[in-house]
C-alpha cells in the first residue's frame, strides 16, 4: 500500500461508507488485493479517529438549557437529547 497516493485511500473509504459494499466488491471493482484495501480502509479510519478528530472535531456542550431543566413539561422529553447543529435533537443513549 505505500505506493498507493493518499487520495485514492480516501476515494476507497469514501466509496465503502457510500455504497455499503463489502471488501470483496471494492476488490473486484478497484482491481486491488485484500490486504490492499483493508489498509487502505484502516488508514483512512486511524486519519479520521486519532489527532485529527481531537483537533479540528468540536462537539457542542453537553449542557441542558436552565429554562428547559427546570420545567416539567419539557424535562422528561429532552433529559436524554443532544442539540445538534441545525437545531433537531436525538436521543443520545
Amino acid at each position: 500500500t505505500k505506493h498507493i497516493l493518499a487520495n485514492e485511500k480516501l476515494a476507497t473509504f469514501l466509496h465503502m461508507a457510500r455504497t455499503g459494499s463489502n471488501s470483496r466488491l471494492l476488490q473486484e471493482r478497484l482491481q486491488r488485493s485484500a490486504d490492499t484495501i483493508s489498509k487502505s480502509i484502516h488508514t483512512i479510519l486511524n486519519c479520521l479517529t486519532g489527532s485529527f478528530y481531537t483537533k479540528h472535531v468540536h462537539l457542542p456542550p453537553d449542557s441542558t438549557p436552565p429554562e428547559v431543566k427546570a420545567s416539567g413539561k419539557f424535562y422528561p422529553y429532552f433529559r436524554n437529547a443532544r442539540g445538534a447543529i441545525d437545531g433537531s435533537h436525538f436521543h443520545a443513549w
